[in-house]
């Protein structure tokens, strides 16, 4: 269904989760893919993996919530491609904490990594895809932008953010046939989920409980995030854009949510 051949793809936060299940998937298909992650190492096993197997990858590391580091990489970008056909940010961390005990440094950073990210690797791919003539942008907020469990505050916050200036620069640039889209993921298996809990034994209780209220009794796999980015990407969805997506596997849906 999904042919990306001739197509370059930048993903933000590739070395790992989300963003690493969606590196590999766009790749398969046959896209080109530009890996960002603030962890170089990981970054190139990414890309190394996709390599071995065949694919087109390349890892650059990259700060997405520092703009130096931003525009480094994309100028490395745009030396070493003509074009940019669509851009994934998925980098993202998290911190749960009570309110009054959020420190400043945390706030900034949760917000930088979180949306600031977004807003620095968006603008510097825009003028990429005028330039060609369009382009697609997928944006990764959450279920906790909507209804937030509690004390996630800068993390609730910032993909709120997401939402808004998603739905603004889709309104700017739709004349310029840039399409811009939110995914709002629910819980999916990644490092990040994995660090919420002490242990394996605990992690696995834990999901298996959540899974159990799902409508769909799964919690979500980066596949299911990759194959939802895609379809976003490719011209299936060329008249959908400023929309916020909930890929939660029916969380929402379900009241009270736990």
């Amino acid at each position: 269904m999904f042919d990306f051949s001739g197509m370059n793809v930048v993903v933000t936060g590739a070395g790992a989760g989300i963003g690493r299940g969606t590196a590999k998937v766009f790749a398969e298909h046959g896209a080109t893919v530009i890996a960002l992650d603030i962890h170089g190492d990981t970054a190139k096993r990414t890309a190394d993996e996709a390599q071995a197997a065949g694919h087109r990858m390349m890892a650059i590391q990259t700060d997405v919530g520092n703009e130096a580091s931003v525009d480094t990489a994309f100028e490395t970008i745009r030396s070493q491609f003509a074009e940019v056909h669509g851009l994934v940010n998925v980098a993202g961390i998290e911190l749960y904490k009570d309110y009054l005990d959020f420190t400043d440094a945390e706030w900034d950073r949760q917000i930088a990594v979180n949306l600031k990210s977004v807003f620095l690797c968006t603008r510097r791919v825009i003028p990429i895809m005028i330039a060609r003539g369009g382009g697609t942008i997928v944006n990764t907020a959450s279920v906790q932008a909507i209804a937030t469990t509690g004390r996630i505050t800068p993390y609730a916050a910032a993909k709120g953010g997401i939402i808004a200036m998603s739905r603004d620069i889709a309104q700017d640039f739709g004349p310029q046939n840039i399409r811009i889209n939110t995914i709002c993921p629910g819980v999916v298996r990644s490092p990040m989920l994995d660090r919420s809990f002490g242990d394996e034994a605990e992690r696995n209780a834990a999901i298996e409980a959540l899974a159990s209220v799902l409508p769909l009794r799964r919690i979500g796999e980066p596949t299911d995030y990759a194959n939802l980015a895609m379809f976003l990407i490719s011209p299936l969805s060329s008249y959908i854009t400023g929309q916020a997506i909930v890929m939660d596997g029916g969380m929402m849906c379900r009241l009270p949510l736990a």
